[in-house]
């Protein structure tokens, strides 16, 4: 577990990881759906913007979660930290950014008139990519570890991370990212791969 990535000096900043790891997530898959979008004959522009309102949507409805989910251990009694420093530099619910994408991504495609299954097939592979990051930016910070396990990929958790997120050290766990991780690479990497394959009957799409 690797929650801070680094510190600025003097001024007390710290990078978190999965913040990072959010941020190259969204930018890798970015970068995916706007080339896939490309070679389908798509408007790459109109597939940024898309991808940026996801984006705010995203920050959004991570935030949204992480206050519904920790409601009653933690804001329910300090509501002033909804408004602090630290809140805002934290990664937030990588679901609940997921579910506010989708909610995004069905609006602007409309507004856009942006074709839904062509779109939807150069936004999967880059999901799913995505996917593999952000799981990887919740193991580094500690959270979803899983149940215990005596298996020999079980992770065992440092000291640090039980006073972190309260994630017990005796035992081995088989963590739930990193599994998520595995799965999402082969998916991203299928759909990407399929998405360059068409029948002969389908008009050609450029090289991917």
């Amino acid at each position: 577990m690797f929650p801070e990535l680094f510190k600025i000096p003097y001024i007390n900043f710290t990078f978190n990881t999965y913040g990072f790891l959010l941020a190259l997530a969204f930018i890798t898959g970015l970068y995916v759906m706007g080339r896939l979008a490309a070679s389908d004959g798509q408007d790459k522009q109109k597939v940024y913007d898309l991808g940026l309102w996801v984006l705010a949507a995203s920050l959004i409805g991570s935030k949204l979660l992480m206050i519904v989910t920790e409601w009653d251990s933690f804001y329910r009694d300090n509501p002033r930290q909804i408004f602090s420093l630290d809140f805002f530099r934290s990664g937030g619910v990588f679901y609940g950014g997921f579910l506010g994408a989708v909610i995004a991504s069905v609006i602007v495609m409309k507004i856009y008139k942006l074709p839904w299954w062509r779109t939807a097939d150069a936004f999967a592979p880059g999901i799913a990519i995505g996917q593999a990051i952000g799981r990887l930016g919740c193991f580094s910070a500690g959270c979803c570890w899983g149940k215990p396990t005596s298996a020999w990929c079980g992770v065992h958790f440092s000291e640090k991370g039980h006073e972190i997120t309260g994630v017990p050290t005796m035992v081995r766990h088989l963590a739930d990212p990193i599994q998520q991780n595995v799965w999402a690479e082969r998916l991203g990497g299928l759909l990407a791969r399929s998405n360059c394959i068409q029948p002969r009957f389908m008009k050609p799409r450029r090289p991917c």
